[in-house]
């Protein structure tokens, strides 16, 4: 049986973001990793407080990643931005190969350009990181694209 994992990248933690993953894998077992409780340092900034080796530890077991992020400023949230940039030569993120990893983000009113960006995003990520990327929506905060495409 796979194991998913749902990051909640949103610094509302009971938020749309949450309650659009939660729904999409409400028939399905996964446990729940919010972003917003972890201190993940800048890319060049880190200290001893930083807790991006935690967050790998918890998806070191899974099979399935889905991460959910809202949309500001017509990209994804900083706490995924973060994450994402401290990939870069950490031998940890080897933790992400081979993994099956779905992406959605939700805004108030997504145009195509950032569409484009976060499905740009995903793409290089899943590429850089031997990830397999099964699916990016991008929709409105209600999220009901996000829902109707993204079925477990």
């Amino acid at each position: 049986m796979n194991r998913v994992l749902f990051m909640n990248c949103s610094p509302n933690k009971n938020g749309n973001t949450y309650r659009i993953g939660e729904k999409i894998l409400e028939n399905v077992e996964h446990d729940v990793l919010q972003m917003a409780d972890y201190k993940i340092c800048q890319y060049g900034q880190v200290n001893e407080e930083d807790q991006i080796r935690d967050v790998f530890k918890e998806i070191e077991e899974v099979d399935i990643i889905v991460i959910g992020a809202p949309i500001y400023w017509y990209t994804v949230s900083g706490i995924l931005k973060t994450f994402i940039d401290r990939l870069y030569l950490l031998p940890e993120a080897e933790v992400l190969k081979g993994k099956k990893f779905y992406l959605f983000a939700q805004g108030s009113a997504p145009d195509e350009a950032t569409k484009n960006t976060v499905t740009f995003l995903a793409n290089r990520v899943a590429t850089l990181m031997g990830m397999e990327l099964k699916e990016v929506v991008i929709d409105t905060s209600d999220g009901n694209e996000i829902i109707d495409k993204l079925n477990f």
